[in-house]
């Protein structure tokens, strides 16, 4: 067969399915659509506007996410091992020191304060991340705060000054 020959069969059943389609108005499978479908996306349509999303309004909480993230930070540092409570009452310790007259009032202010945090000035802290867990605990302890009297706390020993409040895993923690 030529080449000139299978164009013009090409060409014939081009133009007879053309001709078929046209004539004889067959859908294509794109135009085929069972009314069930068409039925249900009305449904769902109609569902969807009947929905009314409500803003979920954020927590407010007495400090910035900034300080938040760093107690949070900072917790991981100190107490990254311990238990729940442990971590608590490390953020607890933190916090307590905010509203103490004897600290600064902001968490970055306590948290840097010179020789008050091992992970600070060891460099523990820049090898830490804010994990959600502990942030949630930082937020926890926001709304309601586990001991409100730890100011101190140390491993191995009660801190010379102070006077001892509790011992929690590896932690001894004291108040004035």
């Amino acid at each position: 067969m030529t080449l000139r020959c299978t164009f013009r069969i090409c060409l014939f059943l081009l133009l007879t399915a053309l001709f078929t389609l046209i004539f004889f108005n067959v859908k294509t499978d794109a135009e085929i659509i069972p009314e069930t479908i068409v039925e249900q996306r009305v449904q769902e349509e109609e569902k969807a506007e009947e929905i009314v999303v409500e803003p979920i309004e954020e927590e407010s909480y007495p400090m910035s996410e900034e300080d938040m993230n760093l107690i949070s930070l900072v917790t991981m540092a100190e107490a990254e091992g311990e238990s729940e409570l442990g971590k608590r009452l490390v953020i607890d310790t933190i916090l307590n020191r905010i509203d103490h007259p004897n600290w600064p009032n902001s968490g970055r202010e306590v948290i840097y304060q010179k020789s008050q945090f091992t992970s600070v000035w060891n460099g523990r802290i820049e090898r830490c991340y804010v994990r959600d867990d502990i942030l949630n605990l930082v937020k926890e302890e926001l709304k309601s705060r586990t001991n409100t009297s730890c100011l101190f706390f140390r491993t191995e020993k009660y801190s010379s000054y102070g006077t001892p409040v509790l011992k929690e895993g590896n932690h001894y923690f004291s108040s004035y």
